[in-house]
């Protein structure tokens, strides 16, 4: 137990029906147990008497709420409150949502003597806050932080806890009162009835308006039709058995006439629109409107010089084919309408041109990915690119990694990365699948000529590295733009696979999706990019699979046999002449290599166009069954195979995009493809962290089929489980208490997204 010593604070404050007689002696406090803590502000500081000291809930990569701190008062005190007071150097970290149970044993906590929110008028409140309700003999006390103010996985900010007693001893138990949630209203909305129930089963409940912009008669609320935060007050007046007991709801009144539009567009000034002759040229808008439940985006209007043309979409995103009659600098304005009737105009004054010539153009540039920058695994910017229709037959994609410059520090690992462009239709498309070397930096290129469509204008980059806090990577990204005819005017992409699947499963053995899909009438040519890498190996999956096993894969057309797929590649020498490298880079691998742009496979589909619409199929190498998978029924561990249980499966990340061309306007996104987008961020909570090992992790995100490591800092998997929803995640404990302290790394991914959280195992 942390025992703490502060001096004694005596308060007389008086509450509602309740009253605090006086603070509880801090310096009689030990704190049984806390669930996160962090060491340079420990938990002893919500104690210490001193509110320019706080305790952080230990926001390790993962959101760590709920948190709770448990403490013993000395002695058995009549509590009836606790005060909380938040750190005022960062009012965006207080609690929100509380819990506060009282036991006599430490052990036995029951039901919250009170549960609720605290009330903060605005962000800038530093007010400490009350809790009061009847008082209860104990001596032991829990509060639980259930949500804080922060929209972000954040810390959660303590500069104190207080907890009170009062002089005329218990006589009753609490109730509490329980709010029906009140949505937020538009400031002219209908007058309406709100409700709450008491944990007592009393049902005389009196209503009151605490402040903000409404009035109440009975339980109906009416707005004066102004904006701002209602606060509501449910009383309950108690009765021998039971003591008085209040609440509060909060809801926010919009103006929904200060609302506008917001817009953007891939077309871009810092270029000129280049095209041998007068082609069309699709104008990408994007828009939204904040509160879409009150309104939408209602309409959008394109003119060019004053002149209006069509406009095709649907909320959210929409375009309009411009065929410019001239050269020459064009004025283009984009008005997008809201539902509530305002508007927003953007302007981009266009320079038409015919001149074209081969160019370089840079994006990254000396972008840090490493654990504890700002750029901490993943990167994200914006770059503007030529615009152009007809008028380049090459773009030659230039990837420089290097160590980084500051300290020189290159990851020891070979991790997997990805770069990917954001569609207009908002889809991340990947464009480069790549595996960073050993220890040194090298240098890449591409052809990424399919993306022409895509690179264009404005354009958003993410990049993707599996890092884990061994080094990082420096990275720059150029394109060469070669001028030329190109054979067809334009194309787009379409996502068949985005995500991961695992090889083997004896339960499934063909896990990836058949996908229906039906050819635009106006495609001349067609083909498959194919990017498959395989990971996961060691003595738990059968024949080191899928990282070190040469598979043999196919893809089918309507359930015939179109293109066989050998993944199998030669490291040594290695293929992008990556040297210098430590490690086992010179071993072939499964559609990679160590320090290497990971090659795609094209597979021309031009025959398919034909028929119109076709079922693709991927499907794994019929052969191979991993019999160390934990679905494996013939598995016996220590037998068989080591661990059954082990999870480190063989897997495929996959990406298979159909590449389309045509001289008729192709719009990406628009032809009915279900997106496949792995964007979703899951919130992990750790609880206890620190631990001794045995620890639990829930989150609040839904999660479905989902493989789960934990990583050392050095990148070696020590464990993987397989989880097939949060629900599972939510009810497991996980022992680790044989491995050795220190900092680990929980990963969480499937094809929908992926979370993250740092480990601390004392």
């Amino acid at each position: 137990m942390i025992k703490i010593f502060t001096p004694l604070l005596c308060l007389l404050l008086a509450f509602s029906t309740n009253m605090f007689a006086q603070q509880i002696d801090q310096s009689n406090y030990s704190i049984q147990s806390y669930s996160t803590d962090n060491n340079s502000t420990p938990v002893a500081n919500a104690f210490d008497g001193n509110t320019s000291t706080y305790w952080a809930i230990y926001n390790a990569g993962g959101f760590s709420l709920p948190a709770y701190v448990e403490v013993d008062l000395g002695a058995t005190h009549d509590v009836n409150g606790f005060s909380y007071t938040p750190n005022a150097n960062n009012l965006e970290r207080k609690a929100v949502g509380y819990e506060i149970y009282l036991s006599t044993d430490g052990s036995t906590w029951g039901t919250p003597e009170s549960v609720g929110d605290f009330v903060w008028a605005d962000l800038s409140d530093a007010a400490q806050k009350d809790i009061t309700f009847g008082a209860v003999s104990a001596r032991y006390v829990k509060v639980v932080y259930t949500s804080n103010n922060s929209d972000t996985t954040d810390n959660t900010h303590t500069a104190e806890l207080i907890f009170y007693e009062s002089s005329t001893g218990s006589t009753q138990e609490n109730q509490t009162i329980a709010f029906n949630p009140v949505e937020n209203k538009s400031s002219t909305a209908a007058p309406f009835a709100i409700s709450a129930s008491a944990s007592s089963g009393l049902t005389d409940i009196t209503y009151s308006v605490e402040s903000g912009p409404a009035t109440i008669i009975g339980n109906t609320v009416t707005l004066t039709g102004v904006a701002g935060i209602v606060t509501l007050k449910a009383e309950q007046a108690g009765d021998s058995n039971y003591y008085a007991a209040e609440a509060y709801q909060q809801f926010e009144v919009l103006d929904l006439s200060t609302y506008y539009p917001t817009v953007s567009t891939r077309l871009t000034e810092d270029y000129s629109l280049e095209m041998p002759s007068f082609y069309a040229y699709p104008i990408y808008v994007t828009s939204s409107i904040e509160e879409p439940d009150f309104m939408t985006i209602d309409y959008v209007e394109i003119s060019v010089d004053g002149n209006p043309i069509t406009i095709v979409g649907e909320e959210g995103l929409h375009y309009g084919l411009w065929t410019p009659t001239s050269y020459g600098t064009k004025t283009v304005n984009i008005t997008v309408f809201g539902t509530n009737g305002n508007s927003t105009t953007i302007t981009r004054n266009i320079n038409v041109t015919d001149v074209i010539n081969t160019q370089n153009v840079q994006t990254m540039e000396d972008v840090v990915i490493e654990i504890g920058t700002e750029n901490s695994q993943f990167y994200y910017g914006t770059h503007t690119l030529p615009q152009h229709i007809g008028s380049y037959d090459e773009i030659i994609a230039n990837l420089t990694v290097e160590c980084p410059s500051d300290d020189g520090d290159c990851d020891d690992w070979d991790r997997r990365a990805n770069i990917d462009v954001m569609g207009p239709d908002g889809n991340w498309i990947q464009i480069i699948r790549y595996i960073t070397p050993y220890g040194v930096g090298c240098n890449h290129t591409i052809d990424l000529t399919d993306y022409a469509s895509l690179l264009q204008g404005e354009v958003e980059f993410r990049m993707y590295i599996q890092t884990y806090g061994t080094g990082g990577w420096q990275i720059s990204l150029d394109f060469d733009f070669i001028q030329g005819t190109p054979t067809y005017l334009y194309s787009n992409i379409d996502e068949l696979w985005d995500g991961s699947w695992d090889f083997g499963d004896p339960s499934n053995l063909q896990p990836v999706d058949v996908i229906n899909y039906t050819y635009d009438s106006n495609i001349l040519s067609s083909h498959l990019r194919l990017s498959t890498t395989g990971h996961g190996w060691g003595d738990n999956n059968t024949s080191n699979a899928a990282e070190f096993y040469n598979a043999t894969h196919y893809i089918d057309v309507d359930g015939v046999p179109n293109y066989t797929q050998n993944l199998w590649n030669t490291c040594n020498p290695n293929p992008d002449n990556c040297t210098g490298q430590l490690g086992t880079w010179t071993y072939s691998r499964a559609g990679w290599c160590p320090g290497a742009i990971s090659p795609p496979d094209i597979i021309d589909m031009t025959a398919q166009i034909a028929n119109s619409t076709v079922d693709f199929s991927y499907r794994f190498d019929p052969t191979y069954v991993d019999y160390c998978h934990p679905n494996s029924e013939d598995c016996i561990s220590g037998t068989t195979c080591t661990d059954c249980d082990d999870g480190f499966k063989a897997q495929y990340v996959i990406d298979g995009q159909l590449i389309n061309f045509s001289n008729t306007p192709l719009i990406q996104g628009t032809l009915g493809i279900e997106e496949i987008n792995n964007t979703s961020t899951y919130e992990l909570l750790a609880y206890p962290n620190p631990s001794t090992g045995v620890f639990q992790i829930s989150s609040p995100s839904t999660i479905g089929k989902s493989v789960m490591h934990i990583q050392s800092v050095s990148g070696e998997i020590i464990k993987s489980y397989y989880l097939n929803s949060a629900a599972e995640l939510n009810n497991k404990t996980f022992d680790l208490s044989s491995v050795a302290s220190g900092v680990y790394f929980i990963s969480i991914e499937n094809n929908a997204g992926q979370g993250n959280l740092k480990l601390i195992i004392q």
